[in-house]
């Protein structure tokens, strides 16, 4: 289980004299997590506790990435982030399709395009206006 890898990794890593950077240490649970492979990560761990200066570190990083074909973090990142965009996209389509309906409902005629372009506080008055005719 890469879980393992990875507890395995993060114990190897305490048992090391070396200081590892926080990138190094974020490389090394991702590339174990990721690859679940035990020597690997060892062997990786080894590398970059022998590494002279970031660049060589950097180095060994690209490498190892390369054999897992991971992406960088700040990719990863950037993926994440527009997941998400994506999801509020659909999360908002439904609500304003939902506010819609009940608008409808209640026999204010107005449209999801309406209130896609429709400034918040001009429909909360036009609901006001509304409810107190009813």
């Amino acid at each position: 289980m890469n879980l393992a890898v990875v507890n395995e990794a993060v114990t190897e890593m305490n048992g090391v004299e070396h200081q590892f950077t926080e990138e190094e240490k974020n490389f090394v649970v991702q590339f174990a997590f990721r690859s679940g492979s035990k020597e690997d990560t060892i062997s990786l761990i080894e590398a970059l506790a022998h590494s002279a200066d970031k660049a060589e570190s950097d180095e060994i990083m690209v490498t190892y990435r390369a054999k897992y074909d991971m992406k960088p973090a700040w990719v990863e990142q950037v993926e994440n982030l527009l997941v998400a965009l994506e999801m509020y996209r659909i999360e908002e389509e439904k609500a304003i399709n939902h506010l819609a309906d009940i608008l409808n409902a209640y026999g204010i005629d107005v449209s999801a395009e309406e209130i896609r372009t429709t400034e918040t506080e001009t429909l909360k008055t036009t609901v006001r206006e509304k409810a107190e005719v009813r």
